[in-house]
C-alpha cells in the first residue's frame, strides 16, 4: 500500500469511527449525576439515562447492588432502595459500553436559591481569610450553577440572545468538595449554612447553588402555576414585562440586556431571558425533578419588595401570593408536601421593605414546614449587599437545626400573643424560655406604642420571664405596639439569651 493510499484509508477509517463509535457508546447516565455529588439519604434513589436503540438489557451496579434493567426506546431508569448517610459509592451502567459516576456520598442535599444576596460569594464577604483557611471538608460538597447571562447593566449580542434557553442557561454543574478554592466562589450564605449543618450532624451535606442576581420570584415560578392562579395569571402570558404585577426595575434590566434585539425594531420574537416568568424554574428546578432533597434555603425578595429602588412597596397581598405559590408549586413538583423551606428575611436598609419582611413572616407562620431567619440587625443603610454573610448562614443553620432536625438549638424569638391590661401591653414570645434582653445591655430600641390616635411613641419596656411589659406615659389606653417595623431598624437590639434577634412585629394591621 502506497503512503498516499494509506493516508486515504486512515482518513476513511477515522471518518467511519466518528460515525460508528458514538452509536456504540450510547450507554449514558443523565448529566445531572456527576462525580463527587451527594444524594439524599433515607429516600429512594432514582437513576436514569440513555442507551443505543439496539440495547435492551443493561446492568447497573451501585456499590454492592447489581440490577438488570430493560431499556425502552433508548432510555432507562430505575429506583433503588433508600440508603443511610455514608459512601463513597460508584454507580455504573453497562451495555456494549460502560458509563460511570464515582465518589457519590449519601447525606442531606439542600437547594440554595434566590437572587444576589444568595449568590454573594464567600470571597466577597467578611471573614474570608479565616473561612478559606478552615474550608477543607470532604464531607461538604458544592455544586455551583453559574448562569451564562449576568443581568445587571449589560447588553448582549443578538445571536447570543437568540440561542439562550433554559436548557443551556447554566454552566459548571460539577460537584466539588469544600476546600480553599471551591469555597471562595460559592454562595457565602450557603457555605456557612452547610458547614454548620455538617459540623453538627456529622453526615455528608450537599449544596446546589443556582441563585441569579436581581431575579424576581416570578422567574422561579412554573408557568403552569402562574397561569392557573386567579391573581397572577397575566404573568404567564406574552406581555409579562409591562404588566403591573411585574417589578418595574427588573423589566428595565431585561431591556438593558435586550438592546440589540430592540434595535432591530422588535420585528422578531422577544428572546428568552432569565428574569422571564418560569425561566429559572425550567432551568434550575426542572432538571432536579426526580431527585430527592432535604430542603430549600431561599434568600430573595429585594427585587419584589418595591417597584423600583426608590419607590413605595409593591402590594403585600400580591407578594404573599407569589411567595406562597412558589413553596406550594415546588412541593407539588417534587411530590413532597412537607419539603422544608428556610426563608432568609430581608435585612434593614433605607428602602420600603418592612411590608415584604412581614409577608415573609406571615408565610412562615401560616404554612407548615417553613422557617424564617431574622437578619434585621445585619443590613446596611445604603448597601443592598451587606457583607456579613457568615452570621446569616450561621443563623440559617441554627434555625434549620431547630425546626427541621428538631435539635435543642436556639433560634430567633417571635411574638406569639399579646393583650392589654390597663395602660400597658403584655407580649409573649416563642423561644424565650429564659427571658429576653438586649444585645448591647442598653434599653430596648425601635419599640413603639400608640393609643386610639395612632400616634406612636417610644415605649418603656419591662422584662418578664417569657416576654415584655410595654407602656408609655404618653399613652393612657394603648391599642398597638410595633418593634423594628420600619425600613432601616439597624439598631434593633432585642434578643434571647442565646443572642438570637427577636423578629420584627406589629400588633396592628393599619
Amino acid at each position: 500500500m502506497t503512503m498516499t493510499a494509506f493516508r486515504k484509508t486512515a482518513v476513511w477509517l477515522a471518518l467511519l469511527n466518528s460515525i460508528v463509535l458514538p452509536l456504540l457508546a450510547h450507554v449514558s447516565i443523565d448529566s445531572i449525576f456527576r462525580d463527587g455529588m451527594v444524594l439524599q439519604r433515607d429516600a429512594a434513589i432514582h437513576l436514569w439515562g440513555g442507551a443505543s436503540a439496539d440495547e435492551k438489557i443493561l446492568t447497573l451496579q451501585f456499590g454492592i447492588i447489581q440490577k438488570k434493567i430493560t431499556a425502552r426506546s433508548g432510555k432507562w431508569e430505575i429506583s433503588l432502595p433508600a440508603l443511610p448517610a455514608g459512601g463513597p459509592y460508584t454507580v455504573s451502567i453497562t451495555g456494549k459500553t460502560t458509563a460511570t459516576v464515582k465518589d457519590i456520598l449519601i447525606g442531606d442535599v439542600w437547594i440554595c436559591a434566590g437572587q444576589s444576596n444568595m449568590r454573594f460569594r464567600v470571597q466577597q464577604s467578611t471573614d474570608v481569610a479565616m473561612a478559606l483557611l478552615q474550608a477543607q471538608n470532604p464531607m461538604l460538597r458544592l455544586s455551583d450553577w453559574e448562569g451564562t447571562l449576568n443581568p445587571v447593566n449589560q447588553r448582549y449580542p443578538l445571536p447570543f440572545l437568540q440561542q439562550l434557553l433554559p436548557v443551556n442557561f447554566y454552566k459548571h454543574k460539577e460537584w466539588v468538595a469544600a476546600d480553599s478554592i471551591s469555597v471562595g466562589s460559592f454562595s457565602a450564605v450557603g457555605y456557612y449554612f452547610g458547614r454548620d449543618l455538617q459540623k453538627t450532624l456529622h453526615i455528608p451535606i450537599g449544596l446546589i447553588g443556582n441563585a441569579i442576581g436581581g431575579v424576581p420570584i416570578e422567574a422561579y415560578l412554573p408557568k403552569e402555576s402562574l397561569a392557573a392562579d386567579s391573581m397572577l395569571h397575566p404573568l404567564a402570558g406574552d406581555h409579562w414585562i409591562d404588566n403591573p404585577l411585574y417589578p418595574t426595575w427588573t423589566a428595565e434590566r431585561v431591556m438593558q440586556n435586550l438592546v440589540s434585539w430592540k434595535e432591530t425594531g422588535s420585528i422578531m420574537p422577544m428572546p428568552a431571558h432569565p428574569y422571564q416568568p418560569g425561566f429559572l424554574f425550567e432551568a434550575a428546578i426542572k432538571p432536579l425533578q426526580h431527585l430527592a432533597f432535604k430542603g430549600v434555603i431561599w434568600y430573595q425578595g429585594e427585587s419584589n419588595a418595591t417597584y423600583t429602588a426608590d419607590s413605595a412597596a409593591m402590594p403585600a397581598a400580591m407578594n404573599k401570593q407569589k411567595l406562597s405559590l412558589l413553596i406550594k408549586s415546588w412541593r407539588d413538583f417534587f411530590k413532597d408536601s412537607t419539603l422544608p423551606f428556610v426563608i432568609i428575611q430581608l435585612p434593614s436598609i433605607q428602602r420600603d421593605w418592612e411590608l415584604y419582611r412581614e409577608v415573609q413572616q406571615q408565610v412562615s407562620e401560616e404554612m407548615k414546614h417553613v422557617s424564617l431567619v431574622i437578619t434585621t440587625d445585619l443590613g446596611h443603610a445604603t448597601d443592598v449587599h451587606p457583607r456579613n454573610k457568615k452570621a446569616v448562614g450561621e443563623r440559617a443553620a441554627r434555625t434549620t437545626l431547630h425546626d427541621v432536625y428538631h435539635l435543642p438549638v436556639p433560634k430567633s424569638p417571635a411574638l406569639v400573643s399579646y393583650q392589654t391590661e390597663g395602660n400597658y401591653f403584655l407580649l409573649r414570645f416563642s423561644d424565650a424560655d429564659n427571658g429576653l434582653s438586649t444585645s448591647d445591655g442598653l434599653a430596648v430600641k425601635r419599640i413603639f406604642i400608640c393609643g386610639e390616635d395612632r400616634v406612636f411613641y417610644p415605649a418603656k419596656v419591662q422584662f418578664l420571664k417569657t416576654g415584655l411589659k410595654v407602656s408609655s406615659e404618653k399613652v393612657v389606653s394603648p391599642v398597638a405596639v410595633r418593634y423594628a417595623f420600619e425600613d432601616n431598624p439597624y439598631d434593633a437590639n432585642l434578643v434571647n439569651t442565646a443572642g438570637m434577634p427577636v423578629a420584627p412585629f406589629r400588633t396592628d394591621h393599619w
